[in-house]
């Protein structure tokens, strides 16, 4: 009986030994914390949504900078095989038709964008 009572003594002044006290936050203070996070995770779903996967800083006007355009675009690529892709790309005014497989990559053809079809 003495070291049950013994024991609830020591738990008892477990907290003051470590030097925790109680936490003095408010409930107000929490749930505002909840609804601010709520709000911010509900714009970012917005704003990704909107953007197609990304967040477009520019367009919503944070971001002042001018980005130039890209050299290289990559028109279209298509997978032929379970080891081999083609892939149609677009730099400094040629493109580029490419077979890019497991052994390596190779330029299958090449010509300027306004040619025609050969």
């Amino acid at each position: 009986m003495a070291g049950l009572m013994l024991l609830a003594a020591s738990a008892a002044s477990a907290p003051r030994l470590a030097g925790g006290g109680a936490l003095d936050i408010s409930l107000t203070r929490i749930v505002a914390a909840l609804v601010l996070c709520l709000m911010a995770a509900a714009l970012a779903a917005i704003l990704l949504k909107r953007g197609g996967g990304r967040i477009d800083l520019s367009r919503l006007g944070m971001l002042r900078r001018t980005v130039r355009e890209r050299r290289i675009a990559v028109i279209e690529s298509r997978r032929i095989s379970p080891h081999a892709d083609l892939c149609l790309l677009r730099c400094d005014g040629n493109e580029y038709l490419i077979l890019s497989s497991a052994t390596g990559q190779q330029i299958v053809r090449a010509r300027p964008v306004g040619e025609g079809a050969a």
